[in-house]
């Protein structure tokens, strides 16, 4: 028997959630369980061999659901491939398939549970005629399509003008994305609502001594270092702290050391190379991807945060340092001024040498850093993942209603 209760689907069958829009979905998780009764349910869609993720946070109100996960390849495609008579068609409209994108429809399950809303917080999403969210983190392919391969870039295009046509709401995080998305797509401004995002170290105690310790030794952390946890994509743009390291070196005789943290691309090479071209590799670190536990260890030992990324969505990082207690140095690109407001110093991702000036400022200032820490946690105060979670509710009231008095309303609507 249905309850009264309206229930929402939270769409995040994401391969690996241990990168940035994972850790958002983890905060919203954790709000909503532990979210006051407001007459809703939350059903967590997951892949079946990506769930420890998320578990711990979920209870309360939210629930999980898993699905299969994609088989590999299609065996049927790859048999076809070879049958005589389809084996020469193929290739004749193989070149002509490949510059198709299609976009994904809903496989049935989220229609068979009768959900009045499904909300799409990672990018990845489907067609269906329930009432959706759609939450596109950022348009970088706009700005740097370089970052892309050809296929990606009309893929981005596709898909994401596809779901945000479809969505009833489509969600950014900031003023800044609010307005990128609305130059960049033909979308109606109203349909377009700016929920800014919270971290999950709001809801989590400061890891004990006895823990930081442990981290530090596992991860060989040095009493003093720099802090940057991104995947090494190029635009999150390393190379300018490895640049930077140079200039320190040789106009400060400065010599820091710093720790990287996320998963490593294929360009991870070229930034090993750099490094030894520059003579810095033995200032540098790689930790790859560490557990949650070990990534708040990581920031309760770092002197401070390094963010010279050329193109980010929102920034949850220089949210996770405030909450840590972590002086901020960020770029001054796109959505980061306007999360970090006055309580970080910001540089052109451009200048290695303007990055290496701020750095020096930080490390030789114990004022600076102090004063940095304070502005941190009084930015904190706007945001919040518990208000996040509020401003999703509402609008999962909304997006029903809507829906609800459109169908009462009947076609001519």
């Amino acid at each position: 028997m249905r309850s009264n209760n309206l229930k929402i689907a939270i769409d995040c069958r994401i391969s690996d959630p241990r990168e940035g829009t994972g850790r958002a979905v983890m905060a919203l998780a954790g709000a909503l369980s532990n979210s006051s009764d407001c007459g809703q349910e939350y059903t967590f869609v997951v892949r079946e061999d990506a769930t420890d993720w998320i578990k711990p946070h979920i209870f309360g109100p939210c629930r999980l659901e898993t699905t299969p996960a994609p088989k590999p390849g299609n065996r049927l495609k790859s048999k076809l491939r070879v049958l005589p008579g389809v084996r020469s068609l193929y290739k004749t409209i193989r070149p002509y398939s490949k510059r198709i994108v299609p976009v994904p429809v809903s496989d049935g399950l989220l229609e068979s549970r009768n959900f009045d809303v499904v909300h799409f917080p990672t990018q990845t999403a489907t067609l269906t005629n329930i009432p959706s969210i759609f939450q596109p983190w950022d348009l970088q392919h706009c700005h740097f399509p370089q970052y892309f391969p050809e296929m990606e870039v009309k893929a981005r295009e596709t898909l994401y003008r596809a779901f945000c046509n479809r969505a009833r709401y489509v969600c950014v995080q900031t003023e800044w994305g609010k307005n990128d998305l609305l130059r960049n797509f033909s979308i109606e401004p109203e349909k377009v609502k700016v929920i800014p995002w919270g971290s999950n170290f709001e809801e989590q105690l400061p890891p004990s001594p006895s823990i930081v310790s442990a981290a530090a030794a596992k991860l060989n952390l040095p009493d003093q270092f720099l802090f940057y946890p991104a995947v090494t994509w190029e635009h999150k743009n390393h190379a300018a702290i490895i640049q930077a390291l140079r200039v320190l070196r040789d106009t400060h005789g400065i010599r820091p050391q710093v720790r990287f943290t996320g998963k490593c691309t294929s360009f991870r090479s070229m930034l090993d190379r750099l490094a030894g071209e520059l003579g810095v590799a033995n200032q540098i670190s790689f930790l790859g991807f560490v557990s949650p536990e070990e990534l708040q260890a990581v920031y309760a030992r770092a002197t401070a945060l390094v963010f010279p990324s050329r193109f980010e969505g929102f920034g949850l990082p220089l949210l996770e340092a405030f909450h840590a207690g972590v002086p901020v140095l960020a770029s001054n690109s796109t959505v980061l001024p306007e999360v970090g407001l006055n309580a970080a110093l910001y540089f052109d991702p451009d200048s290695p040498e303007q990055l290496a000036q701020q750095i020096k400022l930080v490390l030789q200032s114990a004022g600076l850093r102090h004063q940095l820490i304070q502005k941190g946690k009084e930015v904190l105060s706007q945001f919040s993942i518990r208000r996040t979670a509020a401003e999703f509710q509402a609008l999962y009231e909304v997006t029903a209603r809507r829906y609800a008095l459109a169908r009462a309303a009947g076609p001519a609507a």
